[in-house]
């Protein structure tokens, strides 16, 4: 067929270095937007061509668009190994991604092909800097430095030498060379976020506040439509005491808003924030002020009644939304808009009882858009709490594809990973969530505990640290932080802490803290007397400081000077013979030193006058349990429950009395109704799971015990350990389970049941020696006092290797 037309007979090739060509003469004449088009026809024609990838890959790198131009330079490699240029720019890219593997790759081509290269010399040291950081040789960094300098003379825009200039000042603690340094990167590439946070870690270990401020107003200005920097900034001028200068950031950012969507949204900050800081009144008088601007705006309408219901007018609020959905104008709200108000509607109906009804209205929202984060969010809780875990999982990850940076949604996720026992996952999820919301007090809190949990110290310290630099008053960063030095023996800074609470005059809570960490302090450096010393002072200058007086109680109780306590809490009880604290550790030191009868009676007149006080009940039980046999532990306990039937501390004590009674169906139906009450309890879960996998034999209750189990994989308590590796031997993973009896048998040794337990899993095993020598060890450890319980185990072992 003869040619329509003569580009129609030109090949792939010939059009590729056509587009090439215009391309290049693009560059030539500035237009660099047109040439990338270009550029990027050439190699979709033909995905062999060199130039092209070499052009894409130069603009790229000059735009700080990493990851394209390490695609673009990798095609080049592959095709020519030894084209020094794309060697240099893998290496740098890598360099700069921390993708250490193929940093070392195309490094070490780099340097073989080219090694008196200016920029291969710059790869070279860079190579020499990260294996110096990684031997932590402190001795050659220095002289490294001092040859980055010289050869940032040459190439000051060089990327890989601003990195290693930046690391090199820092921890020579030159912090004003490094933060010029920092200023040159950031204004050749303003929207790289990490040097701005890097900036606001120098400033903070400078002191300098009026610099963090401006970095952090700067941030708002780069990244507009970022809510976590807006955010950042607030916190730093709550923390500051800068209330007035936050709020008029936002009435700024109500008039400088550039469409009416990001007005709206300005309007809510500013209204929130004065619901945090001014009190509901005044913000909800300035909602009434923009809804007769605007009174048709559903949003406003909505955050009202939730002002409304978090101030406990929940009927009045309730009946806001739902007027507001069901009104003439609700056929005019926007979808989206009327998805957002349903699931405010839900989230009060659950808080207010009326479960299925939020059940109901979260399930329609989602039929009509299964994409709706909020009403995801809502049924993630309910599946966590279900123990359904991998529907859980589903509707967070449909949540974060739609809301890639919800911190909420995150912390969720981590919960669904820690219920179905991924600890990795868990905490992967919870320092998104500390990222996401730009190392906000509350995710940051939670994370550095999931830390410490995992014995990730070092890690916990930093991340409390990291979320300090932005509120540097915040109390309970602070006390949080204060407890993981006195876990590393840390004293200096733990003093440092100390010293930054007390500095926080008008929070009694900080106050506390700091005396609490100072006294640990005073006891591991001058002793136990010491401390007590110090508490005495303490409840003579802060006298209306009951918690001081209950601490100075507790520890002469605990130092055996029972005398000296109740002489002590004699004086508190006459000074105050109303507060129903001292007179129960009145009661409890009384127990200390065996008068049952004089702390039955203290015990009998606080719960006449207060009989919802679930402690006096239970330490009432206890002195009971002494002096009045097992029916009298009952009925003080059913006494209890018939005024506060829902107590969790009562029906604790009630399921374990049952436990011991012999009534097991009882106890466990006691523990599912906690349960069901709150799922998220670990020692909870625990002992649900504990009961079911001992004396339940059904392969349903057996699987519910796994189900419940599987946050305790992990565990480093014992009594966790027990509970896991006896329902890992339970579901015939004998194997897995012996690490956890082991541990929990080393530990427990006086727990018959523990080593039972350990006994019948070596016995499985055909380790007969080893199950024998946990037999003898159950026998002595049980007694001749044994229950039914202990008993039958025993005998079911005994059985075992008789056999």
């Amino acid at each position: 067929m003869m040619c329509l037309a003569l580009t129609a007979c030109k090949s792939s090739e010939q059009r590729a270095e056509e587009a090439y060509q215009r391309g290049l003469e693009l560059i030539e004449a500035g237009d660099e937007a047109r040439a990338r088009v270009e550029f990027r026809n050439a190699v979709r024609l033909t995905s062999t061509h060199m130039g092209a990838h070499m052009a894409l890959g130069q603009l790229n790198l000059r735009d700080g668009s990493l990851r394209p131009a390490f695609r673009s330079y990798r095609s080049v490699a592959e095709q020519d190994p030894d084209n020094l240029e794309a060697n240099i720019a893998l290496a740098q890219i890598s360099f700069l991604s921390q993708r250490w593997e193929e940093f070392d790759r195309y490094g070490d081509r780099a340097i073989a092909l080219a090694p008196d290269n200016p920029d291969v010399k710059i790869v070279a040291l860079a190579k020499r800097y990260r294996q110096a950081a990684l031997d932590e040789d402190t001795s050659t960094r220095p002289v490294m430095l001092a040859e980055a300098e010289t050869l940032a003379e040459g190439a000051p825009e060089n990327r890989v030498l601003r990195r290693l200039l930046i690391d090199g000042y820092l921890n020579e603690s030159k912090f004003e060379e490094g933060l010029a340094t920092i200023d040159k990167a950031i204004e050749a590439n303003p929207r790289r976020r990490e040097f701005y946070d890097l900036k606001i870690r120098v400033l903070a270990r400078l002191g300098d506040n009026s610099g963090i401020e401006k970095t952090l107003r700067r941030l708002v200005e780069v990244f507009p439509k970022e809510n976590s920097d807006r955010a950042n900034l607030l916190r730093y001028l709550i923390a500051r005491g800068q209330i007035d200068e936050a709020e008029s950031f936002l009435r700024t950012e109500i008039e400088n808003a550039d469409t009416d969507e990001d007005r709206a949204n300005a309007v809510i900050d500013l209204v929130r924030f004065l619901n945090g800081r001014r009190g509901a009144d005044i913000a909800l008088a300035e909602l009434d002020t923009r809804l007769a601007e605007d009174p048709d705006n559903g949003t406003l309408k909505a955050l009202r009644a939730t002002i409304n219901f978090d101030s406990g007018n929940r009927e009045t609020a309730i009946a806001e939304l739902e007027a507001l959905l069901s009104g003439e104008e609700a056929t005019d709200i926007p979808t989206e808009e009327r998805q957002r108000y349903s699931v405010a509607l839900a989230s009060m109906l659950s808080q207010t009882g009326n479960e299925v009804g939020a059940r109901r209205l979260v399930e329609e929202i989602l039929e009509q858009d299964p994409n709706e984060v909020g009403a995801l969010k809502m049924r993630a809780q309910w599946l966590i709490s279900e123990d359904d875990t991998n529907g859980a999982i589903s509707a967070l990850r449909t949540a974060l594809a739609a809301s890639p940076r919800d911190a909420d949604a995150m912390t969720l996720m981590s919960r669904a990973y820690r219920r179905a026992g991924n600890t990795d996952l868990m905490l992967n999820f919870l320092s998104l969530a500390v990222e996401a919301s730009g190392n906000a007090p509350e995710e940051s809190l939670r994370y550095a505990n999931a830390l410490l949990a995992d014995d990730k110290v070092d890690q916990a310290e930093s991340t409390l640290i990291t979320a300090l630099r932005l509120q540097p008053n915040n109390p309970s960063l602070l006390s949080r932080l204060g407890r993981v030095y006195l876990q590393q023996d840390d004293r200096a800074r733990a003093r440092q802490v100390i010293d930054a609470l007390k500095r926080i005059n008008d929070d009694p809570a900080a106050q506390t803290d700091a005396d609490a960490i100072e006294l640990e302090l005073i006891s591991r450096e001058q002793g136990a007397e010491q401390a007590l010393d110090y508490l005495t002072t303490m409840s003579e200058t802060h006298s209306e400081n009951a918690r001081i007086k209950l601490a100075l109680i507790r520890g002469l109780l605990e130092s055996g000077q029972t005398e000296e306590a109740l002489s002590y809490v004699d004086e508190l009880v006459t000074e105050d013979p109303d507060n129903m604290q001292f007179a129960y550790f009145k009661a409890l030191t009384l127990s200390a030193l065996r008068d049952f009868g004089g702390a039955e009676t203290v015990l009998q007149e606080m719960v006449a006058e207060i009989p919802q006080s679930p402690l006096a009940w239970l330490q009432l039980a206890r002195i009971r349990a002494a002096t009045g046999g097992r029916a009298a532990v009952g009925q003080t306990i059913d006494e209890g429950l018939s005024h506060m039937p829902q107590s969790p501390d009562l029906l604790w004590a009630k399921a374990s009395f049952l436990e011991q009674s012999g009534d097991i169906d009882g106890s466990i139906g006691i523990y599912e109704q906690l349960y069901e009450t709150n799922s998220n309890s670990l020692v909870i879960a625990n002992n649900l799971a504990s009961m079911l996998a001992t004396y339940r034999n059904d392969a349903e209750s057996l699987e519910r015990a796994r189900v419940i189990a599987r946050r305790l994989k992990g565990a480093e308590t014992p009594a966790l350990q027990d509970t896991y590796g006896w329902i890992l031997y339970r579901s015939g993973e004998i194997q897995e389970a012996v690490p956890y009896l082991e541990a929990a048998a080393r530990a427990l040794v006086a727990d018959p049941n523990v080593q039972v337990h350990l006994g019948l899993a070596y016995a499985a095993l055909g380790r007969t020696d080893e199950a024998g020598v946990q037999l003898v060890r159950a026998r002595e450890v049980a007694g001749p006092a044994a229950g039914p319980q202990i008993l039958e185990k025993i005998a079911e072992l005994e059985a075992t290797l008789a056999q």
